[in-house]
């Protein structure tokens, strides 16, 4: 785990609080988060991360695995 030192430190030591959390969570619902979320998504990196996080979701999802495959397979089949 990378160490944070200074104001890093302190600004990673409040987004894991539970009033960082609640304040990551209020922007990312706000119009701004979302246009914030779309933009993201919208590169190369950002989609990258989405694939990981959908990949990373189905596993922990409760759905028959042919269905989790056929998922992966469409993804696959976009790149």
């Amino acid at each position: 785990m990378a160490q944070f030192n200074g104001i890093s430190g302190m600004v990673a030591g409040y987004f894991t609080s539970p009033a960082g959390q609640e304040m990551i969570r209020n922007y990312l619902s706000s119009p701004e988060g979302q246009a914030a979320i779309d933009a993201y998504l919208a590169t190369p990196g950002g989609q990258q991360m989405a694939r990981l996080l959908l990949s990373r979701a189905l596993d922990s999802l409760n759905i028959p695995g042919d269905v989790k495959e056929q998922i992966r397979e469409a993804l696959d089949a976009k790149n």
